[in-house]
């Protein structure tokens, strides 16, 4: 059928009805027309279908321009010399984003005190359950760094600036008041995490140094209150400062790389007490009990403060960051899956499944894993000074990024340098202070900050800020097409885990509405 109405022809003796017409003409409807219309409709209601002509650079969406701009180095030479003068000649060198610097970074971000703690939170679940939570918490959080792409990409188009933070962000679509109130759970998250960063790391380098220089180190650090997380802090933070960024990428890179080694080696050794029959016993899995581990699950994948760099770092090159953000947190996904296995494995290998195993402290647990607990615990050591270091580089340029967009700073150039100081001590100090005086006080905080901070700052706002951009009222211009696909769905997705976590959270820690959640423990 190629048409909207079909004749058909009917000779007059061949009717067994007389009434019936010899000619009869039979209209039928045009198939192609009302699927068209209805895919339309369905497009227009999911959100999937975005109006071209919102696009500001097409050609940025179709990929026959890649990158939304070129990053440009500048060096001075002696150049010619004419009529006995010389004159000096600037050569511009494009300088391309790496998509492996980026993935890195992403990976370095997401690898931090969360892997150490994840264990611990887990155990009581079982490793099926809490492998599933995992994996859900992984795809949102992915999710919801891609919608951040789209966000600072939309937002680069519109300025013209590129290296703007989460903050603008805020600001730009939230408006002021929510633009503060973001602001401020914004600043005592980071800080709180780093604050947690600094002094684990300063307890392991108390720890070496202790174990290097025997007495002498001992007597300094009882003279010396947080001698520990000083020399942590002011080693890497130095380097940070005075080294290029270019510098800084390429040792964050070698230093992922010696978390991964470290964290094989350590694998490869915990497999040999691990018991892996009681770590899929069903009588070992108790998703009931998952709900409590559910901030942890999404606090070990937050990278979500890079992502603005990311994005400035590959020019705004959608393809580049898509690349990036999904490998980046890919690889630290499948490394907490299989920490956790190990890990939960080597438990109920060692205290069985009636333990009470609430309490056990995997790296002790790792240490006394037989003949080659020596080797195990330099590696267990090494392994959870490179992931603090690479996560707190990357906190540190998120937080220089958050500053700048406060104070309406540029990221780069003369302005920026003069501030550089002052703004690298707003972000070093306040933390490094507050782990050295008492680190274990912001711990509880570290648990509400995974509750409710995490949630939304990269769980609510994310979705919401995104809604508005695509299908306000305001029809505002697009630089980019969406980096999530399925339009509303995943949105309307996120948002509900949210609210549920929040309820939940709330309920557990607070007691607010718990009649309710009681009755609906089982949804949840």
């Amino acid at each position: 059928i190629t048409s909207s109405a079909v004749l058909l022809e009917r000779d007059e003796n061949e009717n067994s009805d007389e009434n019936t017409p010899a000619n009869m003409a039979v209209v039928l409807p045009n198939t192609k027309h009302d699927v068209s219309s209805v895919s339309r409709r369905l497009a227009s209601l999911l959100g999937t279908d975005i109006d071209e002509q919102r696009l500001t650079f097409p050609e940025l969406s179709t990929g026959e321009v890649p990158r939304l701009f070129s990053s440009l180095e500048f060096t001075k030479s002696a150049g010619d010399s004419i009529n006995g003068s010389t004159i000096p000649t600037v050569v511009a060198t494009h300088v391309p984003g790496s998509t492996m610097g980026a993935a890195a970074l992403v990976a370095g971000t997401t690898i931090g005190a969360g892997v150490l703690a994840l264990p611990t939170a887990t155990v009581a679940a079982g490793f099926l359950p809490s492998t599933i939570g995992m994996t859900v918490a992984w795809i949102i959080m992915t999710a919801s760094g891609l919608l951040i792409a789209e966000l600072s990409l939309n937002r680069m188009g519109e300025t013209g600036r590129p290296g703007l933070g989460l903050l603008d962000l805020y600001s730009a679509l939230l408006g002021q008041t929510f633009g503060v109130v973001a602001s401020v759970a914004y600043f005592f998250l980071h800080y709180a995490v780093m604050c947690a960063y600094m002094a684990q790391g300063g307890s392991n380098m108390k720890s070496f140094l202790s174990s290097a220089l025997s007495n002498d180190f001992e007597a300094l650090s009882q003279a010396v209150p947080g001698i520990g997380q000083l020399l942590f802090v002011g080693v890497g933070g130095v380097a940070i400062y005075t080294a290029k960024q270019s510098a800084v990428e390429q040792v964050n890179n070698a230093m992922v790389l010696g978390v991964l080694a470290s964290f094989l080696g350590i694998l490869t050794l915990g497999v040999g007490s691990a018991d892996f029959g009681a770590l899929i016993d069903p009588v070992n899995q108790h998703p009931e009990s998952l709900v409590s581990a559910i901030p942890i699950l999404f606090l070990s994948i937050v990278f979500h403060n890079v992502v603005p760099t990311v994005v400035a770092k590959l020019e705004g090159d959608r393809s580049k960051i898509t690349k990036a953000i999904v490998a980046g947190t890919t690889m630290p996904f499948l490394m907490l899956v299989a920490w956790n296995a190990v890990i939960l494995a080597n438990v109920l290998g060692t205290m069985g499944s009636d333990a009470s195993v609430a309490s056990v402290d995997p790296v002790s647990l790792l240490q006394q894993s037989g003949s080659g607990d020596v080797l195990l615990g330099s590696l267990v050591g090494t392994f959870s000074e490179l992931a603090l270091v690479t996560s707190l580089v990357g906190f540190v340029y998120g937080m220089l990024d958050a500053w700048t967009d406060v104070f309406g700073i540029p990221s780069k150039g003369p302005e920026f340098q003069k501030w550089r100081p002052a703004l690298f001590a707003g972000v070093v100090l306040p933390p490094l202070l507050l782990s050295m005086s008492d680190p274990d006080i912001l711990y509880k905080a570290l648990d509400y900050g995974g509750a409710f901070g995490v949630t939304t700052l990269f769980l609510v706002l994310p979705p919401i800020m995104v809604w508005k951009l695509r299908y306000g009222s305001e029809q505002a211009p697009l630089t980019t097409k969406p980096m999530v696909p399925l339009g509303k769905i995943p949105l309307v997705i996120m948002l509900g885990a949210a609210g549920a976590l929040i309820s939940q959270q709330a309920f557990d820690k607070f007691g607010i509405g718990g009649a309710f959640l009681q009755d609906h423990q089982h949804v949840l």
